[in-house]
């Protein structure tokens, strides 16, 4: 019997145990973050973090009756950079979030920085002595570079820029040191994201003046883990991708969906971030600023928002997104272009596809549009030259036919005139995308687009790059 108490009591023990421990382990699951500003007599604190190249508002930290302020939740904040920042939207001081999630910080108004005491976060520690030590670098290379300004002797220039690279490796060396001793923190992490490519030697000395930027092409995210979405919540990853796509991929829409693609497919498994770099890029080309870009638009929708689950993607944004492919897609550069049967000036139905010519410029004008008649004049000085093989087929948007004829005869308009609004085929609208007048889409000889949304202007240069 008192073996069997015994096992019973043991069996209480563990049982007890274990739902303690189970406790415990949910308890270190949240985030208990205190925050000792001496100085500051706001009733809250906003914490925000880096969201790409944006900040937002993920929670708040209220005041204590010691006048700390503490924020806490239940779930694990996402790794990153935080800020304090004001109701005022006033930034206060920035802190890192990583695995270890309860922590207090110590500073006050005099100098965030300089002063701050952290408590329970090796983390921040780290962070901070990189801070103090990094703005002893600037400080230094700051009246190094005012001392060059007013320096006219060879031989103390070259000091000063000697010096200066000094100071540049030592704030690289000392990034690499804390990679180094601290591999497992997200601050390791962030330095090593922001490490530059160094090109071998035997490369930059080389023959080929190319092979230095292909190297660099080919191992610009050696040291950028796309996958670790905690690099979403740093302002490394806007800077990084801008510098990308600026200075690294060829401009042309098929260099740039074959880069977006590879950028997605090293940032799986990771949902958080190919769902950021979509939409991200989404952002960029939705409304392309350069012509022929739009087909990057339609790759985005064809291939990741129709194949998959990407954030923030409702049912009524994916019907947006679809429809407005579909709209583009048939009028990207090298497609055929959309046939039109449309009445002329004597009422008889006329296809756009029955010109033959080694270019056709299709018009969409509107006779009330003062651009519309700058744009005509230009074209008649092109088209009276006849130089360019090229044919213009001209839909008028207006209705009134006497009126459209009218400025016809106004305008002495030579070539095919059209109205849209008597049509054997869909509304041009739809066709053409139209919103506005005017609109040139340029055809060549197989009506196929080369060009659209152009001016009048642009044309004759156009057409010598092509030919």
């Amino acid at each position: 019997m008192k073996r069997e108490r015994i096992l019973k009591s043991t069996s209480v023990w563990l049982l007890t145990g274990i739902v303690f421990l189970s406790l415990q382990l949910k308890s270190q699951e949240g985030y208990r973050v205190n925050l000792k500003v001496t100085g500051n007599a706001d009733s809250m604190l906003l914490i925000t973090s880096y969201y790409g190249s944006k900040i937002k508002i993920t929670d708040t930290a209220s005041r204590q009756p010691d006048g700390s302020f503490l924020m806490e939740g239940k779930n694990h904040l996402p790794g990153g950079i935080y800020m304090a920042v004001t109701p005022a939207k006033s930034k206060l001081f920035e802190f890192v979030v990583g695995e270890q999630q309860n922590f207090t910080l110590q500073t006050d108004t005099a100098d965030y920085a300089k002063n701050m005491v952290v408590e329970g976060s090796e983390e921040n520690r780290v962070f901070y002595e990189y801070l103090l030590y990094n703005e002893s670098i600037y400080q230094k290379n700051r009246d190094l570079s005012e001392d060059l300004k007013h320096e006219t002797d060879s031989l103390i220039i070259k000091k000063l820029r000697s010096e200066m690279d000094s100071l540049n490796t030592r704030s690289i060396d000392y990034k690499l040191t804390i990679i180094d001793q601290y591999p497992d923190l997200f601050v390791s992490r962030l330095f090593n994201a922001m490490r530059e490519i160094e090109i071998p030697d035997s490369i930059t000395s080389g023959a080929d003046s190319s092979a230095a930027f292909t190297y660099y092409k080919s191992h610009y995210w050696d040291y950028f883990d796309l996958s670790d979405s905690t690099m979403l919540r740093t302002p490394v990853i806007a800077n990084k991708l801008n510098q990308y796509f600026e200075q690294v991929v060829f401009f042309h829409p098929d260099s740039v969906v074959s880069a977006i693609d590879l950028l997605i497919a090293k940032a799986r498994p990771n949902y958080e971030m190919v769902s950021f770099l979509v939409w991200h890029f989404m952002s960029e080309y939705q409304n392309p600023k350069y012509m022929g870009f739009d087909k990057i638009f339609v790759h985005l929708v064809d291939v990741y928002f129709t194949k998959e689950p990407i954030q923030n993607t409702t049912p009524s944004v994916m019907e947006m997104l679809t429809k407005r492919a579909n709209i583009v897609r048939p009028l990207l550069l090298g497609e055929p272009a959309p046939n039109m049967i449309l009445i002329d000036t004597t009422e008889k139905l006329t296809s756009l596809y029955s010109l033959k010519a080694k270019y056709t410029l299709v018009l969409f004008w509107d006779y009330d549009c003062g651009i519309c008649k700058r744009e005509i004049a230009e074209l008649k000085k092109l088209y009276a030259e006849n130089q360019l093989g090229m044919e213009v087929f001209a839909v008028s948007v207006n209705g009134d036919l006497a009126k459209w004829k009218k400025a016809i005869n106004d305008h002495q308009m030579p070539w095919i005139n059209v109205n849209g609004t008597r049509s054997a085929t869909p509304d041009f609208h739809d066709l053409y995308d139209i919103h506005g007048t005017p609109v040139l889409y340029l055809l060549d000889s197989d009506k196929r687009i080369v060009a659209k949304r152009i001016g009048a202007e642009q044309i004759p240069d156009l057409i010598r790059s092509l030919e």
